[in-house]
């Protein structure tokens, strides 16, 4: 009779240590309110993108800047090639604006590359002679998440790169990816802009389809085997648990701070090592 009620015991302990421990498998998928997206802005983005983008400047980009015959007012020097890659080129402060030398500060967010060159060109023209001045933002990148080899950023030398040569350089899809659901994020945090690609299919390898912009998110999304995976690695815990607590029960012994004691016969306590 006892024993039957220590199984009856046993199964609802295993039973509530495990349910403690588990975890919708849905969790491990962000942006999981993709369902609700998808009525909305999932593929929203315009089928024939703007085949003239041009970059923007934004606060917080480093810009590379050369004045043609003054490498003494050029950020492109030899300490600049040798800083690490967060250092490198004038800082767009978050107002927008850069402080250069002799020129002051002059602001160019929302300018494009050319836009900005020619505004300081025209700038140290006031101070120099035959002043031609080129510019080039340094700190363009995608970010690359989720069932990849190597998740991070990907930096972007050109206007724009595409989700092709994106995922080549954060190592490949893992096994447990999704090749049907690439998520392409993008616009801004209050009206994002969703589209999803179907890397199974041809139809899906046009140019609009995998171009990417710099600040764009790639997400690839799990699949259901890697989100049992990590349900079931998250319930091992709660497994050794029961197992350590079961194993007393049956053999009748129990630990505390000094001794341990069998149940069945107290008299024979002993001292825990």
């Amino acid at each position: 009779m006892m024993r039957r009620r220590l199984t009856v015991f046993s199964l609802v302990l295993v039973t509530a240590i495990l349910g403690g421990c588990s975890t919708k498998p849905q969790q491990y998928v962000l942006f999981n309110d993709s369902a609700a997206l998808k009525a909305k802005n999932v593929n929203t983005m315009q089928s024939t993108e703007d085949m003239n983008y041009q970059y923007r400047i934004m606060p917080n980009n480093r810009l590379s800047i050369l004045i043609f015959n003054h490498p003494e007012l050029s950020t492109r020097d030899v300490r600049a090639q040798v800083a690490p890659a967060d250092e490198r080129g004038a800082l767009v402060a978050s107002d927008g604006t850069v402080s250069l030398p002799l020129i002051g500060v002059v602001r160019v967010a929302g300018l494009t590359e050319r836009e900005c060159a020619d505004l300081l060109t025209k700038e140290y023209a006031r101070y120099l002679k035959n002043s031609h001045v080129t510019v080039e933002v340094l700190n363009k990148r995608v970010i690359v998440m989720g069932e990849v080899k190597k998740p991070g950023q990907v930096n972007i030398i050109e206007e724009t790169t595409n989700l092709l040569e994106a995922l080549g350089r954060s190592g490949g899809l893992t096994d447990f990816a999704q090749r049907n659901k690439i998520m392409i994020i993008r616009g801004t945090q209050n009206n994002p802009k969703v589209k999803i690609v179907d890397l199974t299919k041809v139809n899906a390898l046009t140019v609009n389809n995998l171009r990417l912009y710099p600040n764009d998110v790639v997400y690839v999304l799990p699949n259901e085997m890697r989100r049992r995976n990590l349900a079931i690695a998250e319930a091992v815990p709660g497994i050794d648990i029961a197992q350590k607590i079961l194993g007393a029960l049956y053999t009748g012994k129990y630990l505390t701070n000094t001794r341990i004691f069998n149940v069945n016969a107290p008299e024979q306590a002993v001292v825990a090592p």
